[in-house]
């Protein structure tokens, strides 16, 4: 049985990753948070330490996911070293703590593209236009760079539910917004291609299991919608109310990291190479439903 690192694994897609996998590999979870009575070993770890030694002698990996990033655009633009650091510098670390049979999952973002892309390919340029896409863009580096190891950077803009209850991502924050009956503004003017955090875990199984980490960057991501059509259909199937719903424009918004209209990426390379099918905004929001009922 493989053993498996996985950064981030107080977040959102980490936690869900260190489950998931739970029943076919030995899962060891690392992360910035304390997590109390976790299904899989974890241990607290900072990625911007200087020496990664004791969590590798720790967890043994054949191969480390690593999830585990700062996200929050603003927070990276107000504190770009510890962005570069945690989010960039920490995949040399691993690479340089590693030896070249340890393979490297890496998730990337959208971000790494400018505004002028729409449904962007894999063999687009990068230009990140804020702190966030370049600190992540740096970690690609390091892979498409590295020698002798075998790796996959997957572009992803994820959806779904926190197992951190101090954490709140994009979906909690609409749901818990229209549920207190507040006004919820959603911008009617950005494009994106969300893909559930548990389909993308079933995607990245899917890769371990078949062998197919192949040095290659590949985007795995959903259906193209306006973020205000992903609120509103979310909503609407979880039968709350919209009443308070409505659109919004992200230039209205002053005084935040700046961010792209169109965050859209194209995942038919993934398909057709893997023969994968990847779902649609239909099947992603009754996924959120599914696990949200839970």
């Amino acid at each position: 049985m493989k053993n498996i690192l996985i950064t981030g694994a107080s977040g959102m897609l980490g936690g869900t990753l260190s489950r998931s996998f739970l029943n076919e590999f030995n899962v060891f979870g690392t992360g910035n948070s304390v997590l109390k009575k976790v299904s899989f070993k974890y241990k607290d770890f900072d990625l911007s330490s200087s020496s990664y030694e004791e969590l590798i002698k720790w967890s043994n990996p054949d191969i480390i996911i690593l999830s585990g990033a700062i996200t929050n655009g603003n927070y990276c633009n107000d504190n770009p070293s510890e962005a570069f650091r945690v989010n960039g510098l920490s995949v040399q670390k691993f690479l340089k703590a590693t030896n070249k049979n340890v393979k490297i999952i890496y998730i990337s973002t959208d971000a790494v593209f400018p505004s002028s892309l729409n449904l962007a390919k894999e063999t687009d340029c990068v230009s990140p236009e804020n702190v966030y896409g370049k600190s992540k863009e740096l970690g690609e580096f390091f892979l498409n760079t590295s020698i002798s190891r075998r790796y996959t950077i997957i572009r992803t803009t994820i959806v779904g539910l926190n197992i951190n209850n101090r954490k709140l991502g994009f979906v909690e924050w609409i749901i818990n917004t229209a549920k207190n009956n507040q006004e919820l503004g959603l911008f009617s003017d950005v494009l994106f291609t969300p893909i559930s955090i548990w389909d993308l875990a079933t995607e990245i199984k899917f890769l371990i299991n078949s062998g197919n980490i192949n040095s290659e960057t590949l985007h795995i991501a959903g259906e193209l919608c306006t973020k205000y059509q992903f609120g509103k259909k979310l909503l609407q199937n979880l039968n709350i109310s919209i009443d308070k719903l409505a659109k919004s424009s992200i230039l209205s918004f002053s005084g935040r990291a700046k961010r792209c209209l169109d965050q859209s990426m194209d995942s038919s390379f993934y398909e057709q190479k893997y023969k994968r099918n990847l779902p649609n905004l239909n099947q992603t929001v009754n996924t959120i439903k599914k696990y949200y009922n839970e």
